[in-house]
């Protein structure tokens, strides 16, 4: 299993199964995750989104990306 925290609406965090994440699709100014037959919403976008997954800055433009690794 391989987890990631996520910001959610109403404001809080939660550990996310990214296994479990079948699809994720805009809602409002953020998207909504589906696991399964339950879903969160999330005040992140789609792009963000993929960021957070992927380890990399939630804002991160591809400018100073590094692939999830800190640069020093």
């Amino acid at each position: 299993m391989r987890f990631v925290q996520i910001e959610i609406l109403p404001t809080g965090k939660a550990l996310v199964d990214i296994d479990k994440l079948t699809h994720a699709v805009p809602e409002g100014e953020g998207s909504r995750l589906f696991l399964g037959a339950q879903h969160l919403d999330v005040p992140h976008t789609l792009g963000e989104l993929e960021n957070i997954l992927a380890g990399r800055e939630r804002t991160d433009d591809g400018e100073s990306s590094a692939a999830g690794f800190g640069l020093r």
